[in-house]
């Protein structure tokens, strides 16, 4: 997508570049586009003014164009929304509100001078959303592993449901329940670390 950038406006733009990148000029600039997602857009740095020199140093695909004496590079910015055949591909940088109502007008796309450096700093380091870590495998011992596996054979062989136990003739004492037999059944809070012990091994 084609990049319009008021170089003005961006350059001034204070607090967003980290210390080592704060203060580049148009140059500098230039570098970080073309490291950037941008960096084969075909960038246009539109300067006031006439150039210092007669070599800029710009990176390939990146030119500046300068307004020159008897115009602002506002009026050459608005010139290019203008006359773009496909303002809906077109990315216009600049937080000058003259600049981005033209743009919008246009169907443009529209980045402020500050969320274009926060792009162009994070493109330049390289961030990038960190991946899900997988949980790492434990070796457990064999011993632990056979007791956990032990223990959901025991919950998986019982009956999920009892049948109601008969009443005793009034002169028989009843049977004693099976939680005074056996203990009662397992918590379900060893259930669940069996299981985990098990999935980790």
């Amino acid at each position: 997508m084609p990049l319009l950038v008021d170089t003005w406006n961006v350059l001034h733009q204070t607090g967003v570049l980290p210390p080592d990148l704060a203060g580049v000029g148009l140059k500098g600039l230039g570098q970080l586009i073309q490291r950037s997602r941008w960096g084969s857009a075909g960038v246009v740095l539109v300067c006031d003014g006439t150039p210092s020199g007669p070599h800029m140093g710009l990176p390939v695909g990146i030119r500046a164009v300068f307004s020159g004496h008897d115009r602002e590079a506002d009026e050459v910015i608005e010139g290019y929304i203008a006359a773009s055949s496909a303002p809906r591909r077109l990315t216009v940088v600049s937080s000058d509100r003259r600049i981005r109502t033209a743009a919008r007008k246009r169907g443009c796309s529209v980045l402020t001078a500050e969320a274009f450096l926060e792009r162009l700093v994070y493109d330049a380091e390289g961030r990038r959303k960190p991946q899900p870590t997988r949980p790492r495998k434990v070796d457990l011992p064999t011993d632990m592993i056979a007791e956990a596996q032990a223990m959901l054979d025991q919950v998986q062989e019982s009956p999920t449901r009892r049948p109601t136990p008969k009443r005793p003739p009034a002169d028989q004492p009843a049977a004693p329940k099976r939680a005074d037999l056996d203990g009662g059944p397992l918590p379900q809070s060893i259930i669940d670390a069996a299981r985990r012990l098990l999935e980790e091994g």
